[in-house]
């Protein structure tokens, strides 16, 4: 799965982990901390809810019907493409032949009809299977799925397009593997299998065998707004006065960090997994909530809605950023938000305020500079803060 796959079934691999909330989804009543499934178990959408069947899926054709705009945008983003079919991957297709070596093994991918193979071999004795999902879209991190009599297995390796190679899946083994069954490729639970589905596809089902599960390969419409056959309905009948569909958009802010964080890396996942340091820049949600400025129940201009359009693909210039900002720290103090706020403006510059306030920090099993959400004034040489 790809990197930002692998991290949510880092987190999940032993006991159930909580959600950042100990609220239900549009709920004014705090409550004991749930965990992942209690919280599924609520009537609200969440992303990462598995459905019993596919029948109150419309599908997303159904939802360009009159959304044709963002469909076609949304179609483009790196979400809409954190799963596809192998054989569809531009990675596989560009590096064909010997890709990658661990301790005495040797992966090598090859096309075979409308396939790519992988080849494991310790120079004696070789194991070869037909890859047939590529996790990630490929700009951080792209990694291989498949399945061997009925097992769900991953790839030992990701390809870095930054590094421009095939290194270690992160987060796996430390080590070169000690037999060819285990270089072949990591034997994935079905548990934390649809974990991973839950992050990187539509509409995953429950009721049958993983193997022979539906579920519709990246993040489209559904994934988000939930199921969407009653709010076409709705929308059809055009007599009713509830439009039967999701708008994370309207959820207050801890509520909206929390279900980005579903599979962005939710803030009480990362605490109760013990996980520290660099590391957690990984996490986008839980480096938000640490913020200066989230304040105890978060604000609505700072949340993930606030910086990043789910429709469009990710903007990667500091300077497209600081229309948010400035709803905050308008420069002169004297907009109505920044006085209601008491957030002075920035003394240094007025803009690109990410590129000194969201520093990058290198994860350098990931090879790449991830941005760190935890918005603040960096000062040199201070400790990394966790």
């Amino acid at each position: 799965m790809s990197a930002w796959g692998w991290k949510l079934s880092l987190l999940v691999s032993g006991a159930l982990v909580a959600t950042a909330l100990a609220q239900a989804p549009g709920s004014d009543q705090v409550k004991a901390p749930l965990t992942t499934r209690e919280y599924l178990a609520h009537e609200n959408w969440w992303p990462t809810k598995q459905f019993a069947d596919q029948s109150q899926f419309a599908g997303t054709q159904a939802c360009a019907a009159c959304h044709e705009g963002i469909v076609r945008s949304q179609s483009t983003t790196q979400m809409a493409l954190t799963m596809t079919p192998a054989a569809n991957s531009r990675i596989l297709a560009s590096h064909t032949g010997e890709i990658f070596t661990s301790g005495n093994y040797r992966y090598a991918i090859e096309k075979s009809g409308n396939s790519f193979l992988q080849t494991v071999s310790d120079g004696s004795a070789k194991r070869t299977d037909i890859l047939q999902w590529a996790f990630g879209s490929g700009f951080t991190a792209q990694a291989y799925f498949w399945w061997h009599n009925g097992q769900p297995y991953e790839s030992r390796y990701n390809y870095f397009p930054t590094a421009g190679q095939f290194d270690r899946t992160p987060g796996r083994l430390q080590g070169a593997p000690v037999s060819l069954d285990m270089a072949e490729g990591r034997l994935v639970a079905e548990f934390e299998a649809r974990r991973c589905l839950a992050c990187h596809a539509t509409a995953l089902t429950t009721a049958e065998p993983l193997t022979a599960a539906q579920f519709h390969p990246g993040v489209s419409c559904e994934a988000c707004h939930g199921p969407g056959l009653a709010h076409v309905e709705a929308m059809k009948s055009k007599t009713s006065t509830d439009l039967q569909i999701v708008s994370p958009a309207r959820l207050k802010p801890a509520q909206a960090v929390d279900f980005c964080g579903a599979c962005h890396g939710a803030p009480r996942d990362v605490v109760l997994a013990g996980t520290v340091g660099k590391i957690t820049v990984r996490f986008p949600a839980y480096r938000l909530v640490k913020s200066r400025c989230w304040g105890t129940n978060g604000d609505a201009r700072l949340t993930c809605f606030a910086c990043h359009d789910p429709h469009k693909p990710l903007e990667h210039d500091s300077a497209a950023y600081d229309v948010a900002c400035l709803r905050c720290h308008a420069n002169g103090g004297t907009g109505s938000e920044n006085v209601r706020a008491h957030q002075a403006a920035c003394p240094v510059a007025k803009s690109r305020c990410t590129s000194c306030h969201m520093p990058k920090v290198n994860v350098a099993e990931m090879h790449y500079d991830v941005t760190d959400h935890d918005i603040r004034i960096v000062k040199a040489n201070a400790p990394f803060p966790n």
